[in-house]
């Protein structure tokens, strides 16, 4: 019996040193499929879009779903070192302004990852953008190690190495990246998992494809990048160059860009009530910086308009609807827009049960995304995960208790989203918008409230008072400023 497990610990000791030679082997093979590089620089054209949104730009003004249109990127560049390690992209835009200017105008697109955020102790949000190049993998395989399978994959088989990198999801559980491998040794598609605020854990999967020679090296001619099932980045390679001698040079950022890939943070939290009458509250953290929600009482359950403040903020207005309604569940949760700073607070608001409102433009996104797995987030959707609901109305729909009465519009056509909505309370005379924001007092309006006005008359939506905006206003505003705006 001694024998028999001598023999089998020599087994497995020679089982798990053949498998890291395998790994090892597949690593090389790869490396060597792409050529002997230091450094490599990609040039084309590009689109990309802000997540959740729709670009509008130069040649696309109105938004037809989530990410359609794309925005152009122009002479566009990728420069990645695998020395440093680093990775930068950037190009000249023609997209809309900010603060829902229309108006368009040439900007710069840039992104970096620094060598600090690729540091695989960094957060993955940060540093996958190198490590989802084909590069970048193929780097971090041989400072992890692999694991390595045979996987389909749009009817191919492929070999796919995987490795974790040294950081934690918010959950406590390890981040994975796959590298699909063809027959060619060449890497065709990388993915990963990351938590996201809406998405849960959101699959990224980029594609490399047409791959050619470049002079002794090979690079793809095209790169899609999709998240959460919705295109995301996309590039045409016209030109590549391998081994630069100004790589630093080319990573650095121009000088009135911060560079990097951002985060967010909050505070304590304090909640601001107006009675609007009726059982209508708005509910405020106050300042210019506040998002703001509605809370209306029906007869057995409560309705919130808009969570587009962060999670904490939305906490407390769910505990004060609470306070201000006590024993009524919150039944739905309206939402204006898919944007994500309109739905930064609804993983929150579902988690309580609440069934999300919305235009039926908006539904398929919301449901695939709020019922995605949040394995790798800690917040209140991952602490009780369930199905969520998703009602998506038409151009009019009417909620009603027979006291209490709420109707919910649909503008269109608007060039800030397709499935934008308004919330109109007759007997409250208050109407509750979501992007259409007033100028300063005397300034027109731009190309959305121009756009609000003639679809409130034409759906006779006219009879209100008060004119209250997600975006919280330093004074209360009247559909007369609202009129005005227009010149009405």
């Amino acid at each position: 019996m001694k024998k028999f497990a001598i023999t089998l610990l020599i087994f497995l000791g020679y089982s798990c040193a053949a498998t890291a030679q395998d790994s090892g082997r597949l690593i090389n093979a790869a490396k060597d499929a792409l050529g002997d590089v230091d450094a490599v620089m990609l040039s084309g054209s590009a689109q990309n879009v802000s997540f959740q949104q729709c670009g509008a730009n130069a040649t696309a003004m109105i938004c037809h779903g989530t990410h359609d249109p794309m925005r152009p990127i122009m002479e566009y560049e990728r420069v990645i070192d695998l020395e440093a390690p680093a990775m930068r992209h950037a190009g000249n835009t023609r997209n809309i302004g900010p603060g829902g200017s229309t108006t368009v105008s040439s900007g710069t697109f840039f992104q970096q990852v620094t060598a600090e955020q690729a540091s695989l102790s960094s957060a993955w949000g940060d540093s996958l953008a190198y490590y989802l190049t084909p590069w970048g993998f193929l780097d971090g395989a041989e400072k992890q190690g692999v694991t390595t399978n045979r996987r389909s994959l749009h009817g191919e088989s492929y070999t796919v190495l995987s490795w974790s990198p040294d950081v934690k999801a918010p959950s406590g559980a390890s981040y994975v990246i796959n590298g699909y491998v063809n027959d060619d040794n060449l890497i065709e598609y990388v993915e990963t998992w990351l938590g996201e605020n809406i998405m849960g854990d959101m699959h990224i999967m980029a594609s490399y494809q047409g791959w050619r020679d470049f002079g002794g090296f090979m690079a793809p001619t095209l790169i899609e990048e999709h998240r959460g099932g919705w295109p995301f980045f996309q590039v045409s390679v016209t030109h590549a160059r391998a081994n630069m001698n100004n790589v630093a040079a080319l990573l650095a950022a121009p000088a009135s860009n911060g560079g990097g890939f951002g985060g967010g943070g909050g505070g304590p939290v304090n909640v601001i009530v107006e009675d609007l009458g009726n059982d209508l509250y708005r509910l405020s953290t106050g300042g210019g910086g506040s998002y703001d929600s509605l809370v209306y009482e029906f007869d057995d359950h409560i309705m919130m308009f808009e969570a587009g403040a962060n999670h904490a903020a939305i906490a407390a207005y769910i505990e004060e609807a609470k306070r201000l309604m006590p024993g009524k569940p919150i039944r739905y949760v309206f939402n204006t827009h898919p944007h994500a700073d309109h739905t930064a607070g609804l993983p929150v608001v579902v988690a309580e049960g609440a069934t999300v409102i919305t235009h039926n433009n908006n539904v398929e996104f919301f449901e695939r995304a709020l019922n995605t797995p949040r394995t790798l987030l800690d917040d209140a959707l991952a602490q009780n995960p369930h199905q969520v609901w998703v009602e998506g109305v038409g151009t009019r729909a009417v909620y009603t208790d027979g006291e209490h009465r709420v109707e919910l519009y649909h503008i269109y056509p608007a060039p800030h989203s397709n499935g934008l909505m308004v919330a109109f309370f007759p007997q409250e005379r208050v109407l509750f918008q979501g992007d259409f924001s007033l100028p300063a007092p005397g300034q027109p309006g731009n190309d959305h409230v121009q756009a609000l006005v003639p679809a409130l008359i034409e759906l006779g939506v006219t009879e209100f008072d008060r004119y209250i905006n997600v975006h919280s206003s330093a004074e209360p505003q009247t559909k007369d400023e609202l009129w005005a705006a227009t010149g009405r």
